[in-house]
């Protein structure tokens, strides 16, 4: 082992790094490409029941989430599917996604986003958590949004957000 692989041991605690919060979702920052040599960001999101963001892609950037709490169902192109605790989804770059929480109880998930950058996008369109209460539910900026999706390659919205019904 290089003493370079030892520079880049990283240990972060389960309360540790950037929190912000997103569409009333808490996403906390675990691990940034900066850690990792732009190999990939890691972020972990609390998402509300009845929560989830509308259809979006991730051009040139692959989104894999592993489902630690709660029941999510999920839309990625043409497939419509619910996963829960333990299961692992790679949302492809470039493939329309989104995903709704759903049941009774709220979902925490973890996200690799690789390569690596991509997980900023959260600080740049997010409200840093200063309490455990969301800020007030309100429009996002729409000039925020579109330097984010320019910077990061990223349609934010290109379909509506899953509903219970659709």
């Amino acid at each position: 082992m290089s003493k370079h692989d030892l520079d880049r041991l990283l240990i972060v605690g389960p309360n540790d790094g950037e929190s912000f919060w997103v569409g009333g979702h808490q996403i906390t920052i675990k691990a940034s490409s900066t850690d990792t040599d732009g190999h990939y960001g890691l972020i972990e999101s609390h998402a509300s029941v009845g929560g989830g963001p509308p259809l979006h892609i991730h051009h040139g950037v692959d989104e894999a989430v592993w489902i630690i709490q709660g029941q999510v169902r999920f839309r990625c192109g043409e497939r419509d599917f619910t996963v829960g605790p333990g299961s692992f989804v790679l949302l492809p770059r470039d493939v329309p996604h989104t995903f709704l929480v759903v049941g009774d109880q709220d979902a925490i998930m973890l996200g690799l986003l690789t390569p690596g950058g991509s997980e900023r996008y959260f600080a740049d369109i997010g409200v840093p958590v200063t309490s455990p209460t969301p800020p007030p539910p309100g429009p996002p900026d729409p000039e925020v949004i579109r330097r984010a999706d320019e910077r990061w390659n990223t349609e934010s919205v290109v379909g509506p957000p899953l509903r219970p019904n659709n």
